[in-house]
């Protein structure tokens, strides 16, 4: 526009740079408002072609056609003692198309990351609402059925052992206590450490040596120093309930049942395998809910590890320290 005095003169560089500025920020504007207009009018992956035409096309335009006003301006006012030259305008012009043509490019590129990144949010959002749906069924299911359980045990006890009975009901009590706990509106979100979840399960389990006697033996091997490693609550429940439900449990054939810590710091569930004749799928709604569970808790610090062999089911569960 005005050759070397817009380096040489500090007046042409100042305020030739702050209107020009000026200028590109409301081409700007114009160009953002009508890009968003035609990604609303062609919004779906299959009118690309659509958009990135339109786009060009626009911004071709306006681009062009501010320049063209602006020089014009510039040459009647004589701003700066500027003076139109058809060729540098003709170059000009056609350095615009260029970078209009660039920029619609660059447009498409940003709405279909935004678009993928809005696909991603709601796919998700879904995940979560599923997961959430398939913990309030589990939720629903398990306190009934467990409470069912509890009293007709606590119904034979009553009669033939009195101070057993006794026990079984505070042992009961704990229970019902920790479930209400962390059975709050947040739950699926909830973490509890690992001696808590411990102490719930001593008590669960003496229910279920109660229920089943000589059937089933549950030991525990936990590390002090892992007392303090967080967990997604009832997942030891969850997996015992897992154990009972898809093997055989009498006093000829003992449901065994480890739960200890490794010396990575992990968590390990094992039992025996001693599969009942009607065979279920190992991912059953609890395991695979908490599979789920511990993958949007935790993400790739989550995974669990599940292995089986010809003797064992085993769940390696990772404990979150912080």
């Amino acid at each position: 526009m005005w050759g070397n005095s817009y380096f040489t003169d500090l007046g042409i560089f100042a305020g030739g740079s702050f209107i020009n500025l000026i200028l590109c920020l409301l081409a700007n504007q114009i160009n953002q408002m009508t890009a968003k207009f035609i990604a609303g009018v062609y919004p779906d992956i299959d009118q690309t072609a659509y958009r990135v035409t339109l786009w060009f096309v626009v911004y071709s335009l306006v681009n062009v056609v501010i320049l063209y006003v602006v020089l014009t301006v510039y040459d009647l006012i004589g701003l700066f003692g500027y003076k139109l030259d058809n060729v540098h305008l003709k170059w000009s012009v056609i350095t615009l198309v260029g970078v209009s043509l660039i920029g619609a490019g660059l447009s498409e590129l940003a709405y279909t990351f935004m678009q993928w990144k809005t696909n991603q949010n709601e796919l998700k959002e879904m995940e979560q609402r599923q997961l959430q749906s398939e913990l309030e069924m589990v939720k629903q299911q398990v306190n009934p059925h467990f409470l069912f359980n509890c009293l007709n045990a606590l119904s034979v006890l009553i009669s033939e052992a009195p101070t057993t009975a006794e026990k079984f009901v505070d042992e009961m009590s704990q229970v019902y206590r920790y479930l209400l706990t962390v059975n709050g509106q947040d739950w699926e979100s909830n973490l509890v450490s690992l001696e808590a979840e411990l102490r719930f399960i001593r008590s669960y389990i003496y229910l279920l040596e109660i229920r089943f006697e000589e059937g089933i033996d549950i030991k525990i091997q936990t590390a002090e120093l892992c007392q303090n490693g967080q967990m997604a609550p009832l997942t030891l429940q969850t997996l015992i309930d897992n154990a009972i439900r898809h093997n055989i449990v009498s006093a000829e054939n003992p449901l065994s049942i480890s739960i200890k810590t490794t010396a990575t710091g992990q968590l390990e569930v094992r039992n025996n395998l001693q599969k009942r004749a009607v065979r279920m799928p190992v991912t059953t709604a609890g395991l695979s809910t908490i599979i789920s569970r511990y993958k949007l808790l935790f993400n790739q610090a989550g995974t669990i590890q599940v292995k089986e062999d010809e003797e064992s089911f085993t769940v390696l569960l990772p404990l979150i320290y912080t």
